[in-house]
């Protein structure tokens, strides 16, 4: 059962470009030059497959930037500007249609037109070379990072740094025990993420569940359906991943090698069709003993399912990561429920990342573009893939909730998960996501966003070290948050 939609109705924009890649190219690069400052756009989305795959969407978020910015009042004055940049046609998609083909997964991923109706073809294996097992120790990390790792992003180096000055943690892995339950559409072989033959030590399916083909199959692969196939893979390597011979540079997720369980619920992160898919595999995860659960996924209405599943999590203890969302310029669900940690996106440099949703529900930011990726690929199982995408152009708030949930893993790890709940016995294992979310606030980094943006944006940007550095409040000081469907709590 689903309840309405408290997400305000409207239209956004859509723009029919050239063929021609440098013609796509040049109307991006004019459309970015007249952000400017406003933030950063990242790449844009295109929305249509087949002969129409030079359709793209400009996010609610942008298009009212630049509007304000270049005082276009009128309809026909944005429509004007488009064309003079390069804009073909222009055209509007009300919210309902743009959601229902995101949902039916007619869309461009990773530069790879698909919709429904392509045929799965069986890829070529190829050879693996594997990572370092696990075992490796954060003082092994040796760089150069990726801006969004280190103190240009969430800070998670010199979190690892800490790690490595401390003596108790110098003969294994600080959160080797420390299990992350990601929902999404799976789960695919790479060796960023420590597969090598038909097993990994970092992901562990047999924990997991699948989902989307129902108990008759409880493996959650990622079987590449139209849609956003690779999403669970690509997420699951921003959290975990581990790749210091990768092609460009070592690649890190933000913990690396912490336990992945991976429950498959979706073709899409789209997810208004999935709803008891997603509160099954909250319940799976609290009662598999995960720590941190990742949601990056996102829908138009809230659940009551997932609103209680949402509940029982939090009473346990158990600290959950979810996605703005972009595109659409309001936050969706289930990061618009209270009781989870709500994630913004930002550029490099602080700048907001203009496809991004925003406004009170957004908890805190986390870098959303401009980000290196691996590339997950369809091969047969037991294959491992091992290529990485030769530009850093990944975006989305969904590495935003990667790096929250990296950093809950590490948050846990250095004061370690039974010490916190012996901590917090007497008034309730609640307080641990409490005391997680109240102190990454306090401790967030300034964005580089201006006063007339203030609550647009959370508290500011995640910074993973400084979280772990600040003092723990004493049990009983905090109040629990309102029921995750209740209406918005300020105090969450």
């Amino acid at each position: 059962m689903t309840v309405d939609s408290d997400i305000a109705p409207g239209a956004i924009t859509t723009v029919q470009l050239t063929k021609s890649a440098a013609g796509q190219a040049n109307f991006l690069r004019k459309l970015q030059a007249a952000l400017g400052a406003l933030g950063a756009l990242g790449s844009l989305p295109s929305l249509t497959p087949g002969p129409s795959a030079n359709v793209y969407v400009i996010p609610q978020n942008a298009e009212q930037s630049l509007r304000r910015a270049l005082a276009l009042q009128t309809d026909a004055a944005w429509e004007q500007q488009l064309q003079a940049w390069g804009a073909l046609t222009v055209n509007t998609l009300d919210r309902d249609a743009f959601f229902a083909l995101m949902q039916r997964g007619v869309v461009v991923v990773d530069d790879v037109v698909v919709g429904s109706g392509t045929k799965v073809v069986a890829a070529q294996p190829i050879q693996p070379a594997g990572p370092k097992p696990p075992g490796f120790l954060p003082a092994d990390f040796s760089g150069p990072y990726d801006w969004h790792i280190d103190h240009r992003g969430v800070n998670a180096v010199q979190a690892w740094q800490m790690f490595a000055a401390e003596p108790k943690f110098a003969y294994a892995l600080p959160w080797a025990g420390i299990r992350v339950a990601h929902i999404d559409t799976g789960y695919t072989e790479h060796v960023a993420l420590g597969w090598s033959g038909a097993s990994s030590p970092t992901v562990h399916p047999e924990l997991g569940n699948d989902y989307w083909d129902g108990p008759q199959d409880p493996d959650p692969r990622d079987m590449w359906l139209p849609g956003f196939p690779g999403h669970g893979t690509r997420i699951s390597a921003a959290i975990a991943g581990y790749y210091p011979g990768a092609t460009g540079g070592p690649f890190f997720g933000v913990a690396p090698g912490v336990q992945i369980v991976p429950y498959r619920v979706t073709d899409s992160v789209i997810v208004d069709h999935v709803p008891k898919s997603i509160a099954a595999a909250i319940r799976a995860a609290v009662q598999t003993q995960c720590h941190v659960i990742n949601i990056s996924l996102g829908a138009l209405r809230g659940d009551k399912h997932v609103a209680a599943a949402l509940d029982e999590a939090y009473d346990a203890g158990v600290i959950v990561a979810c996605a703005a969302g972009q595109v659409w310029g309001e936050v969706i669900y289930p990061g618009r429920f209270n009781r989870c940690i709500t994630m913004g996106g930002v550029g490099p440099g602080f700048k907001p990342w203009k496809s991004a949703a925003k406004g009170k529900y957004v908890d805190i930011c986390a870098p959303a573009a401009a980000i290196r990726r691996i590339k997950a690929e369809n091969l047969a199982p037991g294959t491992a893939g091992q290529g990485m995408y030769a530009k850093a152009d990944g975006d989305g708030t969904s590495y935003a909730t990667a790096a929250c949930s990296g950093a809950a893993v590490l948050w846990l790890a250095w004061h370690g998960v039974a010490a916190l709940h012996a901590k917090y016995a007497a008034s309730g294992k609640w307080q641990i996501p409490k005391a997680f979310k109240q102190l990454l606030k306090a401790q967030a980094t300034p964005g580089a966003w201006g006063p007339e943006e203030a609550g647009n944006y959370g508290s500011g940007v995640l910074n993973i070290a400084a979280t772990l550095k600040a003092a723990l409040p004493a049990d009983g000081s905090m109040t629990a948050a309102a029921k995750a469907n209740a209406p918005f709590d300020p105090n969450d």
